[in-house]
């Protein structure tokens, strides 16, 4: 008795070879690998000081004479003040644009990005009084030794500052916390000096 023959299997559905390693890929793959790539390294001519105690913050060279924005800069954006990379973090010190509006940001501009170094350390010290230094996870480590700091701007006095802050013993409680950095004169404040407030 002849043996009845058996149907040929029918051939599994055709999948585009890519479409299964992309799909394996984004199912195994660590979540870094989705994220958006580093910033670039600083070229080598870099100022390679660093904040304090030597702490190079992500690795890259800064100058921390000017305080410590550069250098969270330079790690959370590789320096770039109008860093727009898609990532939903905007300008050199990556502001979600929620964190932008919710502290004065849009008295300056639409986005971090469009705004000026100045203006977005501006705003950066308004985040550091109500989130802290945990705003930056990594590149703020360094400077969580410090507490708040304030950046001087034209026409401030220690006295002034100190009033906004409501710093207990005023303007001279502060000089007295940043004397080194001021110099001998407490009338003379430079705008740019970085002034520690959190610890007073």
């Amino acid at each position: 008795m002849p043996q009845p023959r058996s149907r040929p299997a029918a051939p599994p559905p055709s999948v585009p070879v890519a479409a299964v390693l992309l799909s394996l890929t984004l199912l195994f793959a660590p979540s870094a690998a989705l994220a958006a790539p580093p910033p670039p390294v600083p070229s080598p001519g870099a100022p390679a000081s660093g904040p304090p105690g030597g702490f190079r913050p992500g690795g890259y060279a800064c100058d921390a004479s000017e305080g410590p924005w550069d250098c969270v800069a330079a790690c959370e954006s590789g320096g770039d003040w109008h860093a727009n990379t898609g990532n939903g973090y905007y300008g050199g010190l990556q502001f979600r644009q929620s964190t932008w509006e919710e502290h004065g940001g849009l008295d300056h501009a639409p986005r971090a990005d469009l705004a000026t170094r100045e203006e977005q350390i501006q705003v950066a010290e308004e985040v550091l009084g109500t989130q802290g230094w945990g705003a930056w996870p990594h590149c703020g480590a360094p400077y969580r030794s410090l507490g708040r700091v304030h950046t001087v701007r034209a026409g401030e006095t220690l006295s002034s500052i100190a009033a906004d802050y409501g710093i207990e013993g005023g303007w001279r409680a502060l000089y007295s916390a940043n004397s080194k950095k001021i110099g001998k004169d407490p009338d003379r404040l430079i705008p740019g000096t970085v002034l520690v407030i959190g610890l007073l």
